[in-house]
């Protein structure tokens, strides 16, 4: 592992920290989205946030299922605008956390904007500052490290008595879990301060942590082994060149992997960091397998250029055979189209996501995807029950869409959930101007893994501009909600959470 200075260093001199031009043109996407918004309601998933706190009990309907207690925590994308100025990227939102607070009482929301540098130095300067993921304001200013323009926006992680709200490419935010406050930057120890810590970690059923973090100018990926009391038991890092920036990645019990997509970085005087990465469709997309018990022995294979936002899981099997699946696209119009125009109050292009399954023999050095439901069905989003992480898992729940139930929206509208055994697709659809989020599988208390058990997923209702959260029946999804829970107000579309039991 490389000393803590010389991985700042790296990060000083590129990638997110890169230098960039001082003048940009007027920005007039605020004035576009908000005539946008009037002509479609389910725009205002993409507003900025009205409040910094939230806290209020929301109306249950339904029949609350009695073992169903605990707090869902989500992130996502909160802040988009301030001043005269919008984001040009989704993903460049301020993060909010959320707590919906689940039990006898009935259903509390709390949510609070995370209180990072950025947003305290650009509230303090009543202007957009910093560039972004996406994004680069009028006379930006100077970046002196990642964790200056660290948004803390894509997930949560409880652990070890934490609870910490996580971005890309910077140190996690610690969260009180009780009042949301933020009480600052987390460091696991002392070396790592300031080592990129990815939004997608893996956690095993006995608690131990995996992750990731990639340092574009450095040309390297560092890879974390966290034990459940979060002791780092050991970092290491594997040189990438050209360097890319894998969104998720997968753990079995023998072996860490990674697909590393042909989205090179150029690094240079891009406006955004976005703009620093060059699309390359002839290019295969390469499949890190690291050992777990050794960063140094990792195997090179290769697949099709692709895009994968997010996978389900991942486990061996006796013979060395690695078996994943993921949301695969042909390429990453969503994030480099898609996700920018939705900004400006248009559509945008969008990749088409099919769910596959991957096979990686480690012993042969051979990969083979399998592509699970027909074109026209996709995918996002998928999750499985967190007791099986690692492990081989029968149900997979994931958000979707298909050619036979199109909405005003261009996103996703439906939950589905899979058995894998049975070979067995459950789908709920919602209505046409709802857009769900990420749903997951809440076990039922004591059951067997993935037996009894509810999927507990938000929606946000555009015409009537309210956020409601869904419980499902895990083995009977299709018949609807068996309880919602609905505020009197809308929230912000966000990405990920997680839930803990009561």
């Amino acid at each position: 592992m490389p000393a803590r200075r010389d991985l700042l260093r790296f990060m000083a001199a590129g990638g997110l920290l890169a230098q960039v031009p001082l003048r940009v043109h007027a920005d007039v996407w605020q004035d576009s989205f908000a005539q946008a918004v009037q002509r479609d309601p389910w725009l205002r998933g993409f507003r900025s946030v009205q409040r910094e706190t939230y806290d209020s009990q929301a109306t249950v309907a339904g029949r609350w299922p009695a073992g169903l207690a605990g707090t869902l925590f989500r992130n996502g994308p909160a802040r988009h605008e301030i001043g005269n100025f919008r984001y040009h990227h989704w993903f460049d939102g301020d993060g909010m956390v959320h707590a919906w607070r689940l039990g006898p009482a009935g259903v509390r929301h709390q949510g609070r904007l995370v209180q990072t540098r950025k947003l305290l130095a650009e509230r303090a300067a009543g202007r957009a500052l910093y560039p972004g993921f996406g994004t680069l304001p009028p006379d930006p200013a100077p970046v002196t490290s990642a964790d200056d323009v660290n948004v803390a926006n894509i997930s949560v992680l409880p652990h070890h008595g934490k609870l910490l709200a996580l971005w890309e490419a910077g140190s996690p935010w610690e969260i009180d879990a009780d009042s949301l406050a933020t009480k600052g930057l987390y460091a696991f120890n002392d070396d790592m301060a300031g080592v990129p810590f990815s939004a997608h970690p893996r956690v095993e059923p006995d608690g131990t942590l995996w992750n990731f973090g990639y340092v574009s100018d450095g040309g390297f990926i560092v890879l974390w082994h966290i034990d459940r009391n979060g002791q780092v038991v050991k970092a290491g890092k594997v040189d990438v060149r050209p360097m890319t920036f894998p969104h998720d990645f997968l753990v079995t019990s023998r072996h860490i992997v990674l697909l590393l997509p042909p989205l090179d970085y150029t690094g240079g005087r891009a406006a955004d960091f976005l703009d620093a990465h060059e699309w390359h469709p002839d290019r295969p997309t390469r499949v890190m397998v690291v050992d777990k018990n050794d960063f140094s022995r990792v195997q090179w294979l290769e697949l099709p250029a692709q895009w994968v936002f997010h996978f389900g899981n991942a486990w061996e099997d006796n013979q060395g055979v690695i078996h994943f699946d993921g949301a695969r696209a042909p390429e990453p119009s969503s994030m480099l189209n898609a996700f920018r125009a939705v900004m400006r109050g248009e559509r945008g292009d969008t990749a088409t996501f099919v769910h596959h399954h991957y096979q990686v023999d480690t012993r042969k050095g051979t990969v083979a995807e399998t592509p699970m439901f027909d074109r026209g069905f996709q995918s996002e989003f998928p999750v499985i029950d967190p007791r099986v992480s690692t492990l081989r898992n029968e149900r997979l729940v994931f958000l979707c869409t298909d050619d036979a139930h199109r909405v005003v929206h261009p996103l996703l509208n439906g939950v589905a959930v899979f058995s894998h055994a049975k070979d067995h697709l459950q789908t709920f659809w919602y209505g046409d101007n709802v857009i769900p989020e990420e749903h997951l599988f809440v076990p039922a208390p004591g059951s067997r893994p993935e037996s009894d058990g509810w999927v507990v997923g938000t929606a946000y209702d555009a015409v009537a501009d309210q956020t409601r959260l869904n419980v499902f029946d895990v083995r009977g999804i299709g018949d609807g909600p068996v309880a919602t829970a609905t505020l009197d107000y809308g929230l912000p579309l966000g990405l990920h959470g997680k839930f803990s039991g009561a």
